[in-house]
């Protein structure tokens, strides 16, 4: 009786999942999925976004049509409001957002009109730490040197991850950097650097690696790495004797708020370019469009495509990307309030 019971059990659960696949199935077929970009053509994200968009459809059930849309404005704020509030919840629209959003949620910024906690995250394509540089002529050698010396760097604007880093590595470390404001993107960020406008800038590892890799590699390099957040060192040669900001940090004996700072400021970082749904979508569209970006970011089409424009994909899942604004979200109050008045420095 008992195995027939089970039998009978087993034969309700292989009837009743591929319902539940077909009624998604059912669902997209025929339709048009939009994915709204927060930034103008031509941007990182809008990239990613339309790399992607050449192979998502196969692996959503259904196959419906992917349609790439721009919606900038502020630093994709309107975007993610306008997905939040205003579009159908029915899992055809998705918002491609900065990752950055998020911190400025948790530090109470004004203009967010959603919640990054109720966002039902897709996944992000790259994982990468924030890293500050500064010219090989600048007389600093090393993170130390720059306690030392007053050092002027690029951004893009007060409260980015452009700026925000400069402004910690300060707060935590004692250094001395003073950030210039106003750069319009990382062209004119790296250009200032250059021509010697500035004397370094803060970016990140996996755009140093791609863009600004002549930058840091070769017999033309004009610029040395002093320091990386994260508590673990990237493996790379232009990082060689270069301190992570975790580990430099415990040694140094800081404070749990001062860790907890260094940790909220490079989160957005380990989730880049990611990709979410607004509240009230049906739980299997939910699944059904993690696993589709899932398969995405593994496509060897995709991946074709991402080598081609000189990117190196490290996707995290819509799980992982949740696990992390989360935690970032639940930073104490106190340690996002001083990051609230650094950003505003």
């Amino acid at each position: 009786m008992a195995r027939k019971l089970f039998l009978l059990a087993a034969g309700v659960v292989l009837f009743t999942a591929p319902a539940w696949g077909d009624s998604v199935a059912d669902f997209y077929k025929g339709k048009t999925v939009r994915i709204v970009v927060g930034f103008g053509p031509g941007g990182t994200t809008d990239t990613t976004t339309r790399l992607l968009a050449h192979v998502l459809s196969k692996h959503i059930p259904g196959n419906p049509r992917i349609v790439v849309q721009n919606k900038p404005g502020g630093g994709s704020m309107l975007a993610a409001n306008t997905v939040f509030n205003n579009e159908p919840k029915d899992g055809t629209v998705i918002v491609a957002l900065s990752s950055d959003l998020v911190l400025k949620q948790a530090r109470g910024e004004p203009g967010i009109r959603f919640d990054a906690k109720k966002l039902q995250w897709l996944g992000s394509a790259f994982d990468s730490s924030a890293m500050c540089a500064v010219r090989t002529d600048a007389g600093v050698n090393n993170i130390n040197d720059a306690k030392k010396k007053k050092l002027v760097l690029s951004s893009f604007g007060k409260g980015g991850l452009s700026h925000l880093p400069a402004v910690v590595f300060n707060e935590v470390f004692g250094t001395q950097f003073k950030v210039v404001t106003g750069y319009p993107g990382g062209a004119a960020q790296r250009l200032a650097v250059k021509n010697g406008e500035v004397q370094g800038f803060c970016t990140t590892f996996q755009t140093a690696k791609g863009t600004e890799a002549g930058m840091f590699e070769g017999p033309g390099k004009c610029c040395r790495v002093l320091i990386i957040a994260g508590t673990k060192k990237e493996d790379h040669p232009f990082l060689d004797g270069v301190p992570a900001a975790g580990q430099l940090a415990k040694k140094l004996g800081k404070s749990e708020a001062q860790l907890a700072m260094l940790s909220a400021m490079n989160a957005p970082n380990r989730i880049s370019i990611p990709h979410a749904l607004p509240p009230g979508v049906p739980k299997e569209r939910v699944k059904a469009l993690r696993d589709a970006f899932a398969k995405s970011y593994s496509d060897p089409e995709f991946r074709k495509l991402t080598d081609k424009a000189g990117m190196e994909v490290i996707p995290k899942n819509g799980e992982q990307v949740t696990v992390i604004v989360d935690e970032l979200l639940a930073t104490p109050k106190p340690v996002l309030e001083n990051l609230k008045k650094l950003a505003n420095k």
